[in-house]
């Protein structure tokens, strides 16, 4: 398709007669004398101005996409490059929204639109209002990202796919209510099958809105299913060009008929006709006719296959018959019928051969045994048991006599052996060990109590302590005002020192005297 040809940038458009320090000028030039420094708005402005005369309205740039950034707001923010710059780029939301592919980084693209200063960063950049892929068609790459995208959820998982039941009580059909192909379905299956019933949903098949609609017209056959007796849902459009049929590749569609409970037939286009619905669905069929075929059976085969399995069953009925005639014939014709009691009488007479021989035998094995056992019979009455006991009661007896006398002479033996025991533990029993500790200990206690000061206390002496507690041991140890405490034989006194009079003290002698006082 011719495209207009666009202009470049010269450099020369920038080196008009402007006044003031427009670019253009050489840069080692100096500011006219006597002029007024620009403000950072100012300058900004200017630079904006000189883009705007000296670059068209629209360009077009070639490069390779990085830092691509879908923002919140819907906006979307990237970079495009190549080996030797590159350029900020930016595309509102209103223009990102119509994108048939998602940009990515490293997808070579050619971007659309103007270029202009950014005021608040005073940077050069791209404002896309058209993002095309280089090569590859956008549609195309779409189309190759959702699949992608698709079949690593699973979505085209064959293990997924749900069975097209063979006699469907009714069948959901989503398609134009004013196509080529409502018709053709519509003739196909009253033709084929007219006892399901058909529930058309129409939808919009091309343009803005047509995936949603489509996606929610799969939605409320398959949640009215059960209520309306819906075993399939035929998904159809009539052929067309890429675009045309574009509505079945978007991923609202994939994603209705992939959650869709009741089985999806999907017939698009024509047979070379691929899109992301046939793949999804769990029956993908040429053509709209092609899906109602797939959906029904045909009355007349499945008439022909009732009839061949009914002829089927007749002549294996009358074979059946045929076989049980000629059995019961030939018991009606045996000896049995013809003379019932026959085998009755051969029977009693068997019998009664049979009880005479058992007599006989059961005499003969009598005293067969008999014989055998005779001699067993005298070996086991010399085994008897009372005899066995009679010279039991003698050898237990004459035992009983050894052991009276062997146990007399043992409790004699030790009952001295235990009386010597019981004088030792006499002497060493705990009793008399604690009597001999208690008295140690007695001792002891006294012998504690004659060291104790509180016996030096109970013969009319007293300890006191200053202040801090401690003893005193001179009157030069304390000073008028303190406070002292008194400890006698039954209490303490407390008292305060209203003036002390030490005695000279006198010079110690050496020798054993020099031994520690009780308190120390």
């Amino acid at each position: 398709m011719a495209r207009e040809r666009l202009d470049f940038f010269d450099p020369g458009k920038a080196r008009g007669g402007r006044a003031g320090p427009d670019v253009g000028r050489d840069g080692a030039a100096e500011p006219p004398a006597g002029a007024a420094p620009l403000t950072v708005s100012a300058l900004v402005a200017r630079i904006k101005s000189a883009l705007a005369a000296a670059f068209p309205q629209r360009v077009a740039v070639v490069g390779e996409l990085s830092n691509v950034k879908l923002h919140s707001s819907g906006h979307l923010y990237f970079r495009v490059k190549d080996s030797g710059a590159a350029l900020d780029a930016v595309m509102w939301r209103s223009d990102a929204a119509r994108l048939k592919f998602r940009p990515t980084d490293g997808l070579e693209v050619v971007a659309e639109g103007r270029v202009e200063v950014y005021d608040v960063r005073g940077q050069l950049q791209l404002y896309v209002e058209r993002l095309t892929p280089k090569g590859a068609g956008a549609l195309e790459l779409a189309f190759r990202q959702l699949q992608q995208k698709l079949a690593a959820e699973g979505l085209f998982d064959s293990r997924r796919k749900k069975p097209i039941p063979r006699f469907p009580r009714a069948v959901g059909v989503v398609t134009s209510p004013t196509g080529a192909a409502v018709r053709d379905i519509r003739r196909t299956l009253a033709r084929r099958w007219p006892a399901a019933g058909v529930f058309l949903v129409p939808a919009l098949v091309q343009g803005e809105g047509a995936a949603e609609s489509v996606a929610q017209a799969v939605r409320l056959l398959d949640a009215n299913a059960e209520r309306y007796a819906i075993d399939t849902i035929l998904v159809a459009r009539g052929g067309g060009s890429l675009e045309d049929l574009w509505a079945f590749n978007e991923e609202v569609v994939a994603r209705a008929v992939f959650a869709a409970r009741t089985p999806v037939i999907s017939g698009v286009g024509h047979e070379v006709d691929v899109t992301i619905c046939d793949l999804v669905a769990d029956v993908r069929a040429a053509t709209p006719t092609a899906a109602a075929e797939l959906a029904v059976p045909d009355a007349a085969e499945v008439r022909q296959t009732v009839a061949s399995l009914a002829s089927r069953l007749l002549r294996g009925v009358r074979e059946e018959l045929r076989a049980a005639k000629a059995a019961m014939d030939g018991l009606l014709r045996s000896a049995v019928f013809r003379d019932p009691m026959s085998r009755v009488r051969a029977s009693a007479q068997r019998i009664d051969e049979l009880s005479h021989r058992l007599g006989g035998a059961l005499r003969h094995l009598a005293s067969r045994q008999r014989r055998r056992l005779e001699p067993l019979a005298d070996r086991l009455g010399a085994l008897h048991p009372l005899r066995l006991l009679d010279r039991a009661r003698v050898r237990l007896g004459e035992a009983l006599h050894r052991l009276r006398w062997a146990l007399g002479h043992q409790s004699k033996v030790s009952g001295d052996a235990l009386a010597v025991f019981h004088r030792r533990l006499e002497a060493r029993h705990p009793r008399n060990r604690f009597a001999l500790a208690r008295q140690q200990l007695a001792a002891l206690a006294r012998q504690l109590d004659s060291l104790s000061h509180r016996s030096v206390l109970r013969r009319g002496f007293s300890i006191t302590r200053g202040p801090g507690g401690e003893i005193l041991r001179s009157a030069g140890d304390v000073r008028p005002g303190d406070r002292l405490e008194t400890e006698l034989t039954d209490g303490r006194v407390r008292s305060t020192v209203e003036g002390a009079a030490p005695k000279p003290v006198r010079k110690p002698r050496k020798g054993p005297s020099d031994n520690p006082t009780l308190f120390d």
